[in-house]
């Protein structure tokens, strides 16, 4: 009914929290490094850990930023189609600790030698990156379904799933802050060490409090027929605004250094 209100419980409250901070924390794998990566800022004037020092040109560190969205475009509907074959919990638990992994060791790029090394490198880890946040995200948005799901004809949806886009874009928002902080403090590791370290805590307090969907699993797997995802890439919307979406802090990023 859409009249019905649903009482809250703590419990359902800190889902909300957490499956909030699983997107938070996936935004800032993405906008963390832009203040440092690229080779406007130099560290106390010592050798450079940014693209630059390694010979890496501006296009080639442009699509080290942009093929993390370009592999999550392509992967997200796949992941979408198949989540309750795999199971939601494990997919979230999973990408979260792929994507703190990879967190990690981008931080020890700057011991690659060569220019070959560093972008194949970086490429490397942004591509598996986005592969766990990919994951996680899209499995948020199902867990989200499973645990309430008195209100999945409810305009509770509709709200719930504004507020999960709020921690995302406060997290690609807040994500070069960050950055920039913790790479003043302790350098080009810093950033990356703490983002990881934060993901693989959020992913081990999901092993540990989130609630079994294993029967949910079960039984939309049975009787849930998924859709092709030939069906997005037909929707003029979705086409348009995953440019506009991509092309805008590109465009930013140049005027700006966003």
């Amino acid at each position: 009914m859409l009249g019905t209100k649903m009482k809250f419980t703590k419990r359902h409250w800190f889902t909300l929290a957490l499956i909030g901070s699983v997107h938070f924390a996936s935004a800032i794998c993405i906008s963390l490094q832009a203040p440092f990566y690229p080779p406007e800022l130099v560290l106390h004037g010592l050798s450079m850990f940014q693209a630059e020092s390694k010979g890496a040109t501006a296009t080639e560190y442009g699509f080290v930023f942009g093929v993390f969205e370009l592999v999550s475009f392509i992967c997200s509907p796949l992941i979408g189609k198949y989540v309750n074959v795999i199971g939601p919990k494990f997919l979230l638990k999973s990408g979260l600790f792929v994507a703190g992994i990879c967190s990690m060791l981008f931080g020890f790029l700057h011991f690659a030698e060569g220019h070959a090394e560093f972008i194949g490198l970086s490429f490397a880890i942004r591509i598996v990156e986005s592969v766990g946040a990919s994951a996680a995200t899209t499995a948020a948005f199902s867990i989200t379904a499973a645990v309430f799901p008195d209100c999945v004809a409810t305009t509770f949806v509709s709200s719930n799933r504004a507020t999960l886009e709020v921690f995302y874009g406060l997290g690609y928002i807040v994500g070069p802050m960050i950055g920039g902080l913790l790479f003043s403090l302790g350098g080009f590791a810093l950033p990356f060490l703490v983002v990881g370290c934060v993901l693989l805590l959020d992913g081990l307090i999901i092993c540990l409090v989130l609630p079994s969907l294993d029967s949910d699993r079960k039984t939309t797997r049975k009787e849930r027929k998924v859709p092709s995802i030939r069906r997005v890439f037909e929707i003029d919307h979705v086409l348009v605004s995953s440019v506009i979406d991509q092309a805008c802090p590109t465009k930013l990023k140049g005027e700006i250094n966003l």
